[in-house]
This record gives C-alpha cells, sequence and structure tokens, in this order.
C-alpha cells in the first residue's frame, strides 16, 4: 500500500511536469487540468525576466477553489519575447496574485500563427488568458 502511494506521486509529479502546469507558492483546491499538443513550434524568451509561455499553465502567488482548465493545441507556431520584462503568451493561462473562487476554462486552438513581444515591458497573449 505505502509503495503504491509512492508510486502514485512520483507518477503524478511527471504528469505535471509533462503537461506545462506550474504552481509557484499557490494553495490550490480543486483540479488543475492542462491538455495541450504543441507541433513545430518554438518558444523564446530572450531578455532580463522575460518570459515565453504556450500552451501551459501558470500559477504563482494565487488562491484557488475550483477548476482551472486549460485546452490549447498549438500547430507550427513561434512564441517570442524579447526585451526586459516582456512577455509572449500563446494558448496559456497565467495566474498571478488573485483569489479565485469558481471556474476558469481556456480553450484555445492555434494554427500557423506568430506570437511575438519586442521591447521593454511588451506583452503578446494569442488565445491565452491572463488574470493579475
Amino acid at each position: 500500500m505505502k509503495r503504491k502511494g509512492i508510486l502514485f506521486m512520483v507518477g503524478m509529479c511527471a504528469f505535471l511536469m509533462c503537461t506545462g502546469v506550474a504552481f509557484g507558492k499557490s494553495k490550490v483546491s480543486g483540479a488543475v487540468i492542462n491538455k495541450s499538443k504543441v507541433k513545430n513550434s518554438a518558444n523564446i524568451a530572450v531578455g532580463e525576466d522575460s518570459t515565453a509561455n504556450m500552451g501551459s499553465t501558470v500559477i504563482e502567488d494565487s488562491d484557488i477553489k475550483g477548476a482551472v482548465i486549460n485546452k490549447s493545441k498549438v500547430k507550427n507556431s513561434a512564441n517570442i519575447a524579447v526585451g526586459e520584462d516582456s512577455t509572449a503568451n500563446m494558448g496559456s493561462t497565467v495566474i498571478e496574485d488573485s483569489d479565485i473562487k469558481g471556474t476558469v476554462i481556456n480553450k484555445s486552438k492555434v494554427k500557423n500563427s506568430a506570437n511575438i513581444a519586442v521591447g521593454e515591458d511588451s506583452t503578446a497573449n494569442l488565445g491565452s488568458v491572463d488574470i493579475q
């Protein structure tokens, strides 16, 4: 019984790492589901404190009760953030410094698209949810 519990925890950690879900200093009561299919795509962040998220779910410093669901399909796309504090989100859900009691759903399909943020403090969102 103890071994099955350990194997379950290892499997859940591997699942979360493979699906692009990240929790940073957050409390989540409920389900977080990220079903994303990314194909032939580039995801690049260049510059101090720049970020690029593609088909991912990022939750930081938040308290969530309920479900966060991100179903994203990205194909033949480039997602690029260049410059200090620039951000590019494509088919992603980003929740920061928030208190959510309910459901956040992002169903996005991006095909043959470019999502680029260039310059200091620039942001590019395509098929994304960004809650701050």
